[in-house]
């Protein structure tokens, strides 16, 4: 009888030890990490169930600093799958998990969104009140799954909710009539950016929103590209050239601060990206050269 206490003891140093040591990778099954059942972790921990959920919050954010592949960060899904199994109304791990688990791989195309999607339509579930897993869904739905009309009608509905600013229905007008070009874009960006509540998400927003105002400069500049060929017949060798022959009237600063150059595939590019950030063309560098997935060892903003 005596053996009891030290066997207790025994047990809290292990659990001390289990939950201060520096998190591992787990092992896999198929493409998902292996990590314990919910129910399981309920069971077993029922009067530390919180101080659980705070060691897979912390380990979510854990597998977002090791990421350096696409399964990487498909595995963050499954860590805020779990942490938000354990606590449904932990409304931080939806769009933490939502915003983070997005892969670009070349221009229209990305990696993991379903799962991004996935765990951002459960909060919406979970956590309704939660006005930022809303946003960015609607996000997700137009930048990475070009399904303007759902997002419109997340906004439409927000902007029914008392003390919406007047715009929200304004920008629900343009989703739906607009369907994706640039002022679209941008209003929605400018108004995640405007509304984040830390600086690495307004960071990242604040990058989406120059990226198409980059752009935007780049489509006039090709338009002047266009104006030259068509009247000398040939096209321009660089941009100075369309500057001097008056169909540019300057070349303009580029929002992003790089420098405006002349691709091999006789359009505009800058020195600040590698490629442009459009809906209508497919990915391509400076010279033309259409970009291939491989594995990458940092994360894109999408």
């Amino acid at each position: 009888m005596r053996k009891l206490p030290t066997l207790f003891l025994a047990a809290g140093l292990a659990l001390v030890v289990f939950f201060s040591s520096r998190p591992l990778p787990p092992p896999h099954s198929g493409d998902r990490p292996i990590l314990p059942r919910a129910g399981f972790l309920r069971a077993l921990f029922k009067a530390q169930l919180g101080l659980v959920t705070d060691y897979f919050w912390v380990m979510t954010i854990n597998r977002v600093g090791a990421a350096r592949s696409l399964s990487d960060y498909r595995d963050i899904y499954y860590y805020a799958d779990l942490t938000t199994d354990l606590d449904p109304r932990f409304s931080k791990v939806y769009s933490f998990a939502g915003i983070t688990i997005p892969i670009q791989l070349r221009r229209e195309e990305y990696a993991n969104v379903e799962l991004s999607s996935r765990i951002l339509r459960k909060g919406l579930v979970n956590t309704p009140e939660d006005k930022r897993i809303h946003f960015q869904l609607a996000y997700n739905l137009i930048f990475f799954e070009r399904r303007y009309r759902e997002a419109a009608a997340i906004i439409e509905e927000l902007s029914r909710e008392p003390g919406a600013p007047e715009w929200y229905s304004g920008l629900a007008t343009r989703l739906y009539a607009q369907a994706g070009d640039f002022d679209t874009s941008l209003g929605l960006a400018q108004m995640m950016r405007d509304g984040a509540e830390d600086e690495e998400t307004r960071a990242y927003y604040e990058r989406r929103v120059n990226e198409i105002l980059q752009e935007q400069v780049l489509q006039e500049v090709d338009k002047a590209i266009q104006k030259y060929k068509a009247r000398a017949g040939e096209p321009p060798a660089t941009l100075e050239a369309v500057v001097a022959a008056g169909d540019l009237r300057e070349l303009p600063a580029d929002p992003l601060g790089g420098q405006l150059f002349l691709g091999q595939d006789g359009r505009a590019y800058s020195s600040a990206s590698r490629f442009r950030l459009e809906i209508i063309y497919n990915e391509t560098t400076a010279d033309g050269e259409r970009l291939v997935p491989k594995p990458m060892d940092s994360k894109n903003a999408p």
